[in-house]
């Protein structure tokens, strides 16, 4: 079994956004086949810029705040109780499009 308290973990950054935040709940190898579990919070006008994977499932539950999700050049409207899931190869983007911050939990699955 494992625990994790959010308001315990470090500050992290998304790999390939470095302004954008996050808490890491899951790391690499503590759960077979989910590279990570994470909440992220984007600041009013921060995107997580357009990017893909080449072999994993990732799904985002959005929990608090108003924003755009593009994947593969369709543009999703998002807000807190949306959960959209993006496959191999899709390229996607989340962009905090209000006036709080848009956070979203989320998880890889290879």
């Amino acid at each position: 079994m494992k625990v994790t308290a959010l308001d315990s973990l470090p500050v992290a950054y998304v790999s390939h956004d470095s302004q954008v935040e996050k808490k890491v709940l899951l790391k690499y190898g503590e759960v077979p086949h989910v590279p990570q579990l994470a909440v992220a919070t984007l600041k009013p006008g921060e995107q997580a810029t357009m990017h893909h994977h080449k072999d994993m499932t990732e799904t985002f539950h959005f929990q608090a705040g108003n924003g755009e999700m593009e994947v593969d050049g369709k543009i999703l409207e998002v807000k807190a109780g949306i959960t959209v899931t993006v496959f191999p190869m899709e390229a996607h983007e989340i962009r905090n499009t209000g006036a709080e911050n848009l956070v979203v939990i989320y998880f890889g699955i290879v």
